[in-house]
This record gives C-alpha cells, sequence and structure tokens, in this order.
C-alpha cells in the first residue's frame, strides 16, 4: 500500500499515512482529543509536486539520439571564375 501525506485544516498538522486507495481519509487525532470528540476534523490530502527526471551521461534519448545543430562552415571558399581576361 501506498503512503499518502495529509494535512489537518484547523492545527496543520501533516501526518503520513499507510493505507489503500479506497480508505476513507483520516481524522486529525489531535483535534479530537482536544475538542473531546465533538469536533471531528477530517485530514486534507497533500499533493506534492514532482520534478521531472534528469538523466546525466551517455545512453540517453537526449543525449545519444537527438539531433544535434549542423555547424555552419564560414571558411569554405568559392572562387568565381574571372570573365574579364
Amino acid at each position: 500500500m501506498p503512503i499518502y501525506t495529509f494535512k489537518c485544516p484547523s492545527c496543520n498538522k501533516e501526518e503520513d499515512v499507510n493505507q489503500s486507495m479506497k480508505a476513507p481519509t483520516p481524522v486529525c487525532q489531535r483535534c479530537v482529543n482536544a475538542s473531546c470528540g465533538l469536533h471531528i476534523v477530517e485530514m486534507d490530502r497533500v499533493w506534492k509536486k514532482t520534478g521531472k527526471p534528469q538523466f546525466k551521461g551517455e545512453g540517453f534519448y537526449e543525449t545519444d539520439y537527438k539531433e544535434k545543430p549542423k555547424e555552419k562552415n564560414d571558411n569554405i571558399r568559392v572562387d568565381k571564375p574571372d570573365f574579364n581576361s
């Protein structure tokens, strides 16, 4: 089962919970104990941002198979024929 991160909206306590996707949202025990069970607060799920993996070195598509920009060669000289002689 995956581990999800939940945050209480009233006391801002974050908690990692090991549960299935179909399980009900957990309840903040700190808020339930503080209010003697009168105020039951369901925690909100925290969605964390994940970044794009960066592969470094050889053997990956972006470094091996990607087309490299063609170099412009300014050293090539083309002689034009001289028709004046």
